[in-house]
């Protein structure tokens, strides 16, 4: 090779080895080079939560395990109790981490003297650790979402609920399964310090509604409640005060009706309280101590109506109920207007098993200086992915 070519070969060498030391992160001490900040790690967020159901024998419906399979996350602590003499534990596990995938530190912008190729070769490194950045992004979310399934399936939730005999006598009460969880969850708290203080969802599918819950023995849990027979609107409102007086945040008394979907989405969305909610529509209002649909009502209705015909759509419809009157009287007012929005989009051919009805007396506030804000109901649609 001749001399002169030698020489321009090995100055196309050196730039190379200069760009790949670049693109490594070195740090090189000549005016306008870059190096790279600190490792970035990443992984999804996950808050601590408790999942706690309590059953009475063995063919909780819908699929306990199904439901279990759709709303699991990462970091939940997830117990499965059987109510009698004494309590059984059917499921007691932790759900794995969130997956981490260690990425190098984002490239440094040059300092100071630099030139317009290192400029470029900058703008260069800094896309492609973007690019790498969303890569590993998709790949802690794939992981988490792996190793999720993967503890569910280990759980074996279905094989442990058949192999359950049914509990006997009163034992399988709202009353009896209420303390069961109350206990449940209390034991957790103080194994825990707590840690899941914001998320802790309490499922129960007792056979009847009957019973008294002691006064603040459901601190702050989130309460859904599965019959196995469709209650009528009053023993749904009496059992949603019950839970609520017994210091529920939140409570909500659902038929057997209710799909393995409809279940996943009311865990999953806060009971129906706009957490991760497609749409809330207008507010339906009513006049004081009335659950009746006046003409203005009617008409929102009717136009809501063509947005709830869509596949795998959710419809959780709230009531709500202003602060006069007693707690009892006002669970069964919300009930009732969640009740006749109900039937109003059944009677326009929304099918019943898309509807979900909560009432939550006057348990939220939504206008300052007067009761008439509350006396409303919120439809809030939610779309869900099929569940098997």
């Amino acid at each position: 090779m001749p001399m002169r070519r030698f020489r321009h070969h090995a100055a196309h060498i050196g730039a190379a080895v200069g760009a790949v030391a670049l693109l490594a992160g070195c740090n090189l001490s000549s005016a306008g080079a870059a190096g790279v900040g600190p490792a970035v790690t990443i992984t999804q967020p996950a808050v601590p939560a408790a999942l706690l159901a309590v059953l009475a024998g063995p063919a909780p419906w819908p699929s306990l395990a199904t439901l279990v399979s759709s709303t699991a996350r990462p970091r939940e602590d997830l117990r499965i109790l059987q109510a009698g003499t004494p309590v059984t534990t059917v499921v007691a596990s932790d759900s794995p981490a969130p997956a981490k995938i260690i990425l190098p530190g984002q490239p440094l912008a040059p300092t100071g003297g630099q030139t317009a190729y290192q400029a470029a070769q900058y703008d260069k490194r800094l896309t492609a650790w973007r690019a790498q950045r969303a890569t590993d992004t998709r790949a802690a979310a794939e992981q988490t979402r792996q190793r999720t399934s993967a503890w569910v399936s280990a759980l074996r939730i279905a094989q442990h609920i058949a192999a359950l005999a049914d509990t006997h006598g009163d034992e399988g009460s709202l009353a009896a399964e209420g303390a069961v969880a109350a206990s449940a969850m209390t034991g957790l708290q103080q194994d825990t310090g707590d840690t899941f203080a914001n998320r802790r969802v309490i499922v129960l599918y007792p056979d009847d509604l009957n019973g008294t819950l002691p006064a603040g023995e459901l601190n702050g849990d989130e309460v859904i409640t599965v019959t196995q027979d469709l209650p009528t609107a009053a023993a749904a409102s009496a059992a949603q005060a019950e839970l609520l007086a017994a210091g529920a945040a939140q409570a909500a008394v659902v038929g057997p009706e209710v799909t393995a979907a409809q279940l996943a989405a009311l865990v999953s969305a806060d009971l129906g309280q706009g957490g991760g909610t497609d749409t809330v529509s207008t507010p339906v209002l009513f006049e004081n101590n009335s659950a009746a649909l006046d003409a203005k009502a009617v008409s929102q209705l009717t136009r809501l109506v063509p947005e709830l015909r869509g596949p795998g759509v959710t419809v959780v419809i709230d009531g709500y109920a202003s602060t006069l009157g007693t707690a009892q009287a006002n669970y069964v007012l919300s009930y009732q207007r969640a009740s006749n929005v109900a039937s109003f989009f059944e009677e326009n051919g929304l099918p019943d098993s898309s509807l979900i009805i909560v009432g939550h007396g006057a348990t939220d506030s939504f206008g300052m200086g007067s009761p008439d804000a509350n006396r409303r109901v919120l439809v809030v649609t939610e779309k869900t992915a099929a569940v098997s």
